[in-house]
C-alpha cells in the first residue's frame, strides 16, 4: 500500500512543469520519490553559478568581487566534482567558469552600474487558489528583486546553458516559473511600478563564454491566463492523488497517464523503461532502481537556504 507523504501537496514551478510534461513522469519522481543516485553536472553547476552571480549583484564587479565570486563557485563545485572529472564535464568547470564570470563582469559593469538590488535569495509562498483547502499557495524561490534607475522593479533570473538561440529565448516568455516571479512581483508592488522579469542567461563554451538577457514580462491579462494553466494543475494533480488510493487493484493505473510524446525529448527520460515494462506502477512501489534513491524533493527547504522569507498574499 503506497503511504502518503507530506510533500505531495506541495507545489511549485518545477513540479508543475514535470506534471504539464508527463504525468507519469512526476508520479515516478515526486510520488514516489524515485531520484538519480549520482550528482547532476547541469543542476549543480547551476547552483554554483548562482552563488557567484549573488556576490556579484551584491559586491559589484570589480576585480575583487569576481575572485571572490569565483571562490563561492569553485568551493559548491568541489563538495561534488573532482579535479578529474574537469575534462570529462568541460565546459562547465571552474576554469571555464572563471573565464565566465570575468567576462560577465566586463560586460555588465556600466549597465547595471546605478541599480538597487532590494532582495536576493528569496523564498516564501504566493497564493493560486485562496479558496481551495490544499493545493493553494506555490512554493517559489527568486534569485533578486532589484529597482533600476526608472524606478520599476524587476527579478532578474540566472540561468546557463550551452547554446545561445532564438528557441532558448522563446521558452521563456509563456514559462511556468516566470510567471510565478511576475505573480511575486505583483503582489508586492503596484502594478505600474512592475517591470517584470529578465533572464538573466549565461552560455558556456570551451572557447568562448556568451551572455543574453531576455524579459520575461506579462501583463495583468496574461497572468490570468497563466491562473487558469497553474489552477487547472494543480486540480489535476489533486485529482490524480485521489485516484491513487484505488487503484492497487486495476490492471492499468488511471492516475498520472503517461504523455508518450515526450518519452525522448532532450536527453529522454529516465523512467522510460518502467514504463514500457509496466502498465500499473502501484504494483511494484517496493521497487527502487539500483542507480536511484527515495528522496522527496521538497521546495519548503529552500526556505533554510534564502536570505529573506516572504509569505504573500493575492
Amino acid at each position: 500500500m503506497l503511504e502518503k507523504h507530506d510533500t505531495w501537496e506541495i507545489l511549485d514551478s518545477t513540479k508543475i512543469k514535470s506534471y504539464l510534461e508527463c504525468p507519469r513522469q512526476y508520479f515516478f519522481e515526486y510520488i514516489l520519490g524515485w531520484r538519480p543516485v549520482e550528482p547532476n553536472i547541469h543542476l549543480e553547476f547551476g547552483k554554483a553559478w548562482h552563488l557567484a552571480m549573488e556576490h556579484l549583484l551584491t559586491h559589484g564587479y570589480e576585480e575583487e568581487s569576481v575572485i571572490e565570486a569565483f571562490t563561492l563557485f569553485h568551493n559548491h563545485y568541489r563538495e561534488h566534482f573532482g579535479p578529474s572529472m574537469d575534462e570529462v564535464y568541460a565546459p562547465k568547470n571552474p576554469e571555464t567558469a572563471f573565464r565566465a564570470l570575468a567576462a560577465y563582469a566586463n560586460r555588465y559593469a556600466v549597465e547595471d552600474k546605478g541599480e538597487k538590488v532590494l532582495y536576493t535569495e528569496i523564498a516564501g509562498t504566493v497564493p493560486i487558489r485562496p479558496d481551495k483547502e490544499h493545493f493553494n499557495v506555490v512554493h517559489f524561490r527568486m534569485d533578486s528583486i532589484i529597482q533600476k534607475e526608472d524606478g520599476l522593479y524587476r527579478s532578474r533570473e540566472h540561468k546557463t546553458g550551452s547554446n545561445m538561440s532564438r528557441q532558448w529565448a522563446d521558452q521563456w516568455a509563456l514559462d511556468i516559473q516566470t510567471g510565478i516571479y511576475n505573480h511575486v512581483l505583483y503582489c508586492l508592488f503596484p502594478e505600474s511600478d512592475v517591470w517584470g522579469v529578465e533572464i538573466n542567461g549565461s552560455f558556456f563554451k570551451k572557447k568562448e563564454c556568451t551572455f543574453m538577457r531576455v524579459p520575461a514580462r506579462r501583463t495583468k491579462r496574461m497572468m490570468s491566463a497563466w491562473f487558469q494553466i497553474v489552477c487547472d494543475t494543480a486540480m489535476r494533480i489533486e485529482e490524480d492523488i485521489e485516484k491513487l488510493e484505488l487503484g492497487e487493484e486495476d490492471d492499468v493505473m488511471v492516475a498520472f497517464t503517461p504523455n508518450p510524446t515526450n518519452c525522448t525529448k532532450y536527453f529522454g527520460c529516465r523512467y522510460h523503461p518502467y514504463c514500457v515494462a509496466w502498465a500499473n506502477p502501484l504494483q511494484k512501489t517496493e521497487y527502487i532502481p539500483d542507480d536511484m534513491c527515495v528522496s522527496f524533493w521538497d521546495p519548503r527547504d529552500e526556505e533554510q537556504k534564502a536570505k529573506h522569507i516572504m509569505r504573500l498574499e493575492g
